[in-house]
């Protein structure tokens, strides 16, 4: 065994510090012979992020909007071709994110902006479009073709212009009627309307907008119509504009057709209700022999109900009488296309 007091010669400590030094060196050369691992996300893709439009919607929120404007763009063709009696195409060409004060440099200084009251949602949305397609539609209103003229661009707007424009702020506000029943039951109506983005005021600048943008064909030419909402109007909707929710609560066609058809053109029209006692064949001869006390025998028997004609269709019939000094029809059955005479109960029965 070793003396604790022992001492290493020079020559040891040579040895011990040699081998010292083969191992740091062999060891150095391990690590460095090591493969370096790959970096786990360097495949990963950078997602930019923009902080002044940041995301608000998801993907589906924005695929139903469109969906809803896509409608919109079919209603506003309808109602531009019912009050211009005219064609009149439209599509929705773009559905864009920003903030409203992007949304006025777009729409430049010479555009026509309509403000609409989106009630019962709380705010508004605005609608904009060119001085062309606002004198187009005039010159097809007052009797024209619909043609644009350039020259009249660089004036002020009349006061009978102002008020025709204000119809066509109102055919758009209509127009989001019935696409928007998906989510919500709106009576939009024309707030405000200027040339030129001088109502401002109606959104922040700083607020964020979804904004539709519209390509609208009148007599071969192409003008464009945009719509923006304000997001604190969106925000009123959202759990609604999913796929589901907007394929749930597709409004049916043909129902509020049928009620459009009965409210705005049905009941204001008057026809003409008549009744027949019955028919007979005369000759001639003994018609113009006619004098008073002369009876005429019809082709019906007394206790057959009188047919009640609107307009020259037999519809329904009854049994003569009166109210008051007046006379007066009972009506008490139906008749059929084949013209029988069938009661109510039998009519509903089959």
């Amino acid at each position: 065994m070793a003396s604790e007091n022992a001492v290493l010669s020079q020559r040891e400590i040579d040895a011990l510090f040699n081998s010292d030094v083969a191992s740091s060196s062999s060891e150095t050369a391990s690590v460095v012979a090591m493969p370096v691992a790959p970096r786990q996300d360097a495949g990963k893709r950078v997602k930019l992020y923009d902080f002044r439009h940041p995301e608000k919607l998801s993907k589906e929120q924005l695929r139903g909007l469109q969906i809803i404007q896509q409608g919109v763009a079919g209603a506003m063709a309808a109602n531009f071709s019912a009050r211009l009696r005219a064609p009149v195409e439209a599509r929705l060409s773009a559905l864009e994110r920003g903030i409203y004060e992007e949304y006025v440099t777009q729409i430049g200084a010479t555009s026509v902006v309509v403000i609409i009251d989106m009630s019962p949602l709380q705010g508004y949305a605005v609608t904009a479009f060119g001085l062309d397609v606002a004198f187009g539609i005039i010159d097809r209103l007052l009797g024209g073709k619909g043609k644009r003229n350039a020259r009249v661009l660089n004036r002020d707007l009349t006061d009978i212009e102002i008020a025709l424009i204000r119809h066509i702020g109102m055919d758009i506000a209509r127009s989001l009627v019935e696409p928007w029943t998906r989510v919500v039951d709106l009576t939009p109506d024309v707030s405000e309307l200027a040339l030129g983005p001088q109502v401002m005021h109606a959104i922040p600048p700083s607020e964020f907008v979804i904004t539709a943008w519209y390509e609208v064909r009148l007599a071969d030419q192409t003008g464009g119509i945009s719509l923006c909402f304000p997001l604190t109007v969106l925000e009123q909707i959202l759990p609604k504009l999913t796929g589901q929710s907007i394929f749930e609560n597709r409004p049916i066609r043909g129902l509020l057709e049928a009620n459009k058809v009965q409210n705005d053109q049905l009941m204001p029209v008057s026809v003409l209700a008549r009744t027949m006692l019955g028919e007979a064949r005369v000759d001639a001869v003994d018609l113009a022999a006619l004098s008073p006390g002369d009876v005429i025998v019809l082709d019906s028997l007394a206790a057959d109900p009188l047919r009640l004609l609107i307009g020259n269709c037999e519809r329904f019939a009854g049994f003569p009488g009166t109210k008051g000094r007046k006379m007066a029809l009972q009506v008490s059955a139906r008749v059929d296309d084949d013209g029988w005479v069938k009661s109510f109960e039998d009519a509903e029965n089959e």
